[in-house]
Formats: C-alpha cells, sequence, structure tokens
C-alpha cells in the first residue's frame, strides 16, 4: 500500500504529462477495442441468425464456401433436376432452390436485398416462425413480400411498387411480423422474376431440409457423391467457415490499432523515463538511506503499469461507449447489432494495456534501479 502511495504521488506530481499519456493509452485502447468489437457482434448476430435458419443443408457450387448472399447464380437447372432427384431418393423433406439480389446504393435506407424462392414456397420454411403481419405470406407471380425492417426503413406498404429493371416491377403484397434476424431485413419474391431480372435460368443455392431423424452430415455427403460439382454445407461447416473468416478479419483490424498501441506505448516510456531523468538525485537518496535496487525498479515500473491500467479501463469504458452507440444505429437500420464488447474482450483490451506498460517501463525501472548512488548525490 505504502509503496502504491508513493507511485500516485509522483504521478500526481506532474499532472499534464501523466494525464496526456493517460489519453494517450485511453485514445489507442478505445481504438482497438472499436475495432475487434465490429469481430465480436458479426460472430454473435452470424450465429444467432444461422440458428434461426430452417434448412439445414446449403448446397453450392464446387469450390465457394460459406453464406450464398453475395454468391453468382451458376447453378443450373441441370444440376438443380439432378439434386432434386438426389433429394428424393434420400427422403429429405424440401429442396429449395434459392436467388438472392442486392439493389440500391450503400444507404441501408435505399438498399435492398431480394431472396427468390420458387413460386407457392412459404419464407418460414426458410426462416421458421414468420408471420404476416398485414397480407399475404407467400408472394404471388407479380408479387412481394418484405420483412418488418425493411417496411419500415423504406415506407413500404401495401400496394407499394418495387422496380427490379425499367421492366420488372412488384406490388407490396405482404409485410412480415418483426422477428430480431434476417428476415426482417429481405424482401421475398418469386424466384423466376429475379431469374429474369438477372437474364439467366441459374439459382445462387440450393437449401435442403431434412426429414425427422435424419442426420445433415451423411445427407451432405450423400448428395455430392450423387451430384458432381456442387458442395452441400451443413449448418455447422458453415459456422466453421464464419469463424476462420472472423478470426482472419479480427488480426487485420488487431494490426490496424497495434499502430495506435505503439504509440501508446512510447508515450508511457517517454514518461517513466523523464520522470526517471527527473528524479535522479531522489533515488540517490532512497538509495543512501536503504532502499534496495528492486525496490526502486519496482516503484518505478509500477508508474507505468499504472498508467497503462487506468488509460486501458477508460479506454475500454470509451471503447463500450462508441459501441453502444453504433449498435443504437445499426439496430434502428438493419435490425442487428454489429458490434459488441464482451468479456473476453475486455480482458484481451486490459491485458494488452498491462503488457504495454510492462514492456514500456522495463527499461527506465532498471535504469533508475541501477544509477550509483554518488553520481546520483551529485546530480544538482
Amino acid at each position: 500500500m505504502e509503496l502504491f502511495l508513493l507511485v500516485l504521488r509522483n504521478l500526481l506530481a506532474r499532472p499534464v504529462r501523466s494525464l496526456l499519456t493517460l489519453l494517450g493509452v485511453l485514445v489507442a485502447t478505445a481504438s482497438m477495442v472499436l475495432f475487434l468489437s465490429f469481430g465480436e457482434g458479426l460472430r454473435r448476430a452470424l450465429f444467432q441468425e444461422l440458428s434461426r435458419v430452417g434448412p439445414a443443408i446449403q448446397v453450392v457450387p464446387e469450390g465457394a464456401e460459406g453464406f450464398v448472399f453475395g454468391g453468382l447464380p451458376e447453378i443450373s437447372p441441370e444440376t438443380l433436376k439432378a439434386l432434386e432427384r438426389a433429394g428424393e431418393a434420400l427422403g429429405v423433406r424440401a429442396v429449395v432452390p434459392t436467388l438472392f439480389l442486392t439493389r440500391g446504393g450503400f444507404d441501408p435506407s435505399t438498399s435492398f436485398l431480394f431472396q427468390g424462392l420458387p413460386e407457392g414456397t412459404p419464407p418460414d420454411l426458410l426462416y421458421p416462425g414468420l408471420k404476416a403481419r398485414e397480407g399475404r405470406l407467400i408472394p404471388s407471380e407479380g408479387g412481394a413480400v418484405v420483412g418488418a425492417k425493411v417496411a419500415k426503413r423504406s415506407g413500404l406498404t401495401l400496394g407499394s411498387l418495387l422496380r427490379l429493371s425499367p421492366r420488372l416491377a412488384l406490388e407490396v403484397e405482404g409485410v412480415l411480423e418483426e422477428t430480431g434476424g434476417l428476415a426482417d431485413n429481405l424482401i421475398f419474391v418469386p424466384l423466376r422474376v429475379l431469374q429474369e431480372a438477372l437474364g439467366t435460368e441459374n439459382v445462387t443455392a440450393v437449401l435442403v431440409a431434412l426429414s425427422p431423424g435424419q442426420k445433415a452430415e451423411a445427407v451432405a455427403r450423400a448428395l455430392e457423391e450423387a451430384v458432381p460439382g456442387v458442395k452441400a454445407q451443413t449448418t455447422s461447416e458453415v459456422m466453421r467457415f464464419a469463424e476462420r473468416a472472423l478470426r482472419i478479419s479480427d488480426l487485420v483490424r488487431f494490426g490496424i490499432s497495434l499502430v495506435a498501441l505503439v504509440v501508446g506505448g512510447l508515450l508511457v516510456a517517454n514518461t517513466v523515463m523523464m520522470s526517471v531523468y527527473e528524479r535522479v538525485r531522489e533515488f540517490g537518496v532512497m538509495r543512501a538511506l536503504g532502499a534496495r535496487r528492486g525496490f526502486i525498479f519496482r516503484l518505478v515500473l509500477l508508474e507505468a503499469l499504472l498508467l497503462a491500467l487506468l488509460g486501458g479501463a477508460f479506454g475500454l469504458g470509451l471503447g463500450g461507449a462508441a459501441s453502444y452507440a453504433i449498435n443504437l444505429y445499426t439496430l434502428d437500420q438493419v435490425g442487428l447489432a454489429l458490434s459488441a464488447v464482451t468479456p473476453r474482450l475486455g480482458l484481451f483490451a486490459l491485458g494488452v494495456a498491462l503488457g504495454l506498460g510492462l514492456l514500456a517501463g522495463l527499461l527506465p525501472a532498471y535504469h533508475a534501479s541501477r544509477i550509483p548512488v554518488v553520481e546520483a548525490l551529485g546530480r544538482v
């Protein structure tokens, strides 16, 4: 306790320098927390969404992996028929071809994500629990059913027109109840309409719903064996792919924030080194009165650690506040919380801040503990 009070007194003796150093660590930690919080938020949102998707298998072209939203329509009608025959032979519940199309800009209010489904296929086959708040649940040949968020965001009501191309327009026939999931941001339309808009007969992916008692892994491998040129992914495989992709993006974001962390570490090292230089005589007096080298070493090192810990704690708080503000916006716009400050992220941030303080304080502490007593007392 006595050592801690001494450390605190030394830092408060130079308040402006200590405050500026604290701010440097705070900004560095906050930026790291904010960058990495996107990975945590996306991980949580994706896994929640995948757990809500009905079909346990998605079939994509061989070589493709992960989610189908941005994929090109590469599955031909012949491949689709082969998959339907294989699915029927395996006794699966449903084989649903689907196609995605994005229209609009970067602004969520002008961006639309269409999902095409075969005529008569209810959206709740893919997203269990969907219910129509207004109108119908299954779109007719020239109609569309919109999710709750996209309807609110873009002011869509029954009878509104959605134009896919100069020749193709769909009338909103139903608005879904809000579920808090991905379906809130989708517009369900007939598959044929999207194929006509894109000028293709292909589809992006084929979703396979299993019958009770069937094992996803076994059915997926059987489909791949029966239909060459496709890859059947189970939900767990998609999750593993998502985890790998998020880890890579985490490393990229951590690399970017590392620049700010290095600057913060240099600030701590500079502050502590300047403090050591100004207190050489003080250290000499302490040594002359019987203080050991280890005591001087710990004293200086604790100053660096305390600065780093305080900066890390306040930076964690600032990063959490920024993450909360971002989620308020994304929840309002797309219905998803894309940022999350999880306990493991908080512990990691504090660990990095402490490591930073430790590295920044080792050299000044070693230097302070090795100052000869006679030389130190001779300083003016």
